[in-house]
């Protein structure tokens, strides 16, 4: 008989418990900041550990709550939807609430932070934004009491959503370099106009026509900023051109 052949046993290596040590990356944040009581200006500068979906609104409330609960600035829907977040992010308009931090964590360069440019700066990243409330209230940005049933064709619809999609955070202001002139009403204010032009319930389109002009409608630099600063594509300086053919058609 043939002898069995012994199996040979394998011999069984402890297992190693493998470490894999992740490094801690850091945001680099330079912010400025403003004193209304000394009308100090400067700059300081903030490194935060980075955390998986960071956005830079969660970046400044982790220095609000961690480092420096001076740190003034302004959100309140966390959602894109309300506006009140927008600061310049290394020079261009960004919502705080929705731009994320990777891309500037990897990059592993100090990224400058500074309230909305061509706006009086309350406190650090906080703005004055009331004259843009009073000049829309001036303007009577809102339908006027309107009789009878509302219907708005799908076409109409077409071409008012985008002024509609507006959220007022004045990036396209902020922004723009026409506004500097002072009687120059601004992307923001056209493309308001513009919406309710266009709106079948405006029962006073030449009034529209008028206020567009008064706020110098063709002083437009037609420099498209306005469209690349805004976050809800908008697209302000497509509408003023419209609004110039609007008017063409009106008069």
């Amino acid at each position: 008989m043939k002898k069995a052949k012994k199996k040979k046993e394998k011999r069984k290596l402890p297992k190693k418990k493998i470490l894999i040590k992740i490094k801690t990356m850091f945001l680099k944040l330079k912010i400025f900041r403003f004193n209304p009581e000394t009308k100090e200006q400067r700059y300081d500068h903030f490194e935060i550990p980075y955390e998986e979906g960071m956005t830079f609104l969660r970046a400044f409330q982790k220095i609000k709550e961690e480092i420096d609960p001076s740190l003034s600035f302004r959100a309140f829907c966390r959602a894109g939807i309300c506006g009140t977040c927008t600061v310049f992010i290394n020079g261009f308009p960004k919502l705080a609430c929705k731009e994320q931090t990777l891309p500037y964590v990897l990059l592993g360069k100090e990224v400058v932070v500074e309230p909305l440019d061509k706006f009086e700066v309350i406190k650090d990243l906080v703005i004055e934004s009331e004259g843009v409330i009073n000049k829309m209230k001036r303007l009577r940005l809102w339908i006027r009491e309107y009789q009878g049933e509302v219907r708005i064709p799908p076409e109409v619809n077409k071409k008012i959503e985008k002024g509609a999609d507006c959220i007022l955070c004045l990036a396209c202001q902020s922004y723009c370099p026409q506004v500097l002139e002072e009687e120059y009403a601004g992307p923001l204010f056209f493309a308001k106009i513009y919406r309710f032009l266009e709106d079948t319930r405006e029962t006073d389109k030449a009034l529209r026509i008028k206020e567009a002009l008064e706020g110098n409608l063709y002083h437009c630099l037609s420099c498209n900023k306005c469209n690349t600063a805004c976050p809800k594509e908008v697209e302000p300086a497509t509408l003023i051109r419209e609004l110039m053919l609007i008017k063409e058609d009106i008069t």
